[in-house]
């Protein structure tokens, strides 16, 4: 999706750069055509207008800049907002999200709390609408899985993977098993299904299994069994979660166009588009995509931030922000850079501690 953060795009001389630079930085603070005069009065570039007024013109011709009307300023076009995020970008300090860094998951915290619970921090901290995907590999290996007794005859089966997901799920038995049958019946489950892939476990077979000491537990392990493939298969189709919708809404861009909003949030409701795009990544750990960028047409009026999180060494997913094409490149970059790594960190000290 989109294009990693450096590339071998051709450089600008320096006033260029300085003055696109400006630019960026002023539409992504009023949201408005910037005009020469702006640029001088706040930017401290040493030059006059009708200089700023020359540059502005050759880089509109470049690509870089566009101007919206006659007589309007410019605004950065995906090209001249490619350039900022790959050379003009800042070297801003993350936005506050210590809160979240300094939290552990609770007890039987699933993955997707845990990721509902990172996206809101990351999106109240950004003003940006935060998004998450879980990876979807049928190569991830089953941690643990833990049969509890409920009541007589209802246990509570929990699979935990590697990349963080713990899926619970009750199930109704036709037999009550005693307790010595239910552990032995865990314990012929857990060495079935614990340190092998999903796509192992899908293929067993519980006719396969040893001896049981009457049908009755057989039974009672081949309905455990299929219950957790189930979890096991649920859990690695992926998902996508969002937060912060509230602050798209809050855009003036998408207040002025309504219909580019509806676009998006018909995107984001259908959820399986994106979700197999962002799924397309290459192997960049950081990836920015800007307007045009978006295979989805939709999307060509936003700007996606990206990064992946992982559980030990194994890519777990991504999680990032998305804004107008004109977001804050500076702040919420690092931001997302951070927030992936406070959730790796979390996922692999709660796995693997």
């Amino acid at each position: 999706m989109g294009r990693p953060i450096a590339s071998n795009t051709g450089l600008l001389d320096a006033r260029k750069a300085a003055i696109l630079r400006a630019v960026a930085r002023e539409h992504i603070r009023t949201s408005e055509p910037v005009g020469s005069q702006a640029i001088v009065e706040r930017y401290a570039l040493g030059i006059k207008p009708a200089t700023v007024r020359n540059e502005m013109a050759v880089m509109t011709e470049y690509g870089y800049l566009i101007q919206p009307h006659t007589s309007a300023g410019r605004v950065p076009t995906t090209r001249g907002y490619r350039y900022y995020v790959e050379h003009l970008v800042g070297r801003a300090a993350p936005l506050r999200i210590e809160s979240y860094l300094k939290r552990l998951p609770e007890p039987g915290e699933s993955l997707t709390e845990l990721l509902e619970a990172t996206l809101q921090v990351l999106a109240r901290a950004a003003h940006y609408s935060a998004f998450a995907a879980t990876a979807r590999d049928e190569t991830i290996r089953i941690l643990r899985c833990i049969i509890t007794p409920c009541n007589p005859r209802r246990v509570l089966s929990v699979v935990i993977l590697e990349h963080g997901a713990v899926d619970n799920r009750l199930v109704d038995l036709a037999h009550a098993p005693s307790q010595r049958a239910l552990n032995r019946i865990q314990g012929i489950l857990s060495s079935m299904v614990e340190g092998r892939t999903v796509r192992d476990v899908l293929s067993l077979d519980a006719e396969q299994s040893p001896a049981m000491e009457s049908p009755a537990e057989r039974e009672t392990l081949m309905v455990l069994l299929r219950t957790v493939q189930q979890q096991a298969q649920d859990a690695t189709e992926g998902e996508l979660l969002f937060e912060g919708m509230v602050y798209l809404l809050q855009q003036p861009e998408f207040q002025r166009e309504v219909h580019q909003l509806e676009a998006v949030l018909r995107v984001l409701e259908e959820r399986k588009p994106l979700y197999r795009l962002l799924q397309k990544r290459s192997g960049d750990d950081v990836r920015v995509t800007i307007g045009e960028e978006n295979a989805l047409e939709a999307l060509h009026c936003c700007a996606l931030i990206s990064a992946r999180y992982y559980v030990g060494t194994r890519p777990a997913g991504v999680i990032g922000l998305m804004g107008p094409v004109r977001m804050d490149y500076d702040h919420a970059l690092p931001t997302v850079q951070r927030a992936a790594q406070a959730l790796s960190d979390i996922l692999t000290r709660t796995l693997y501690s």
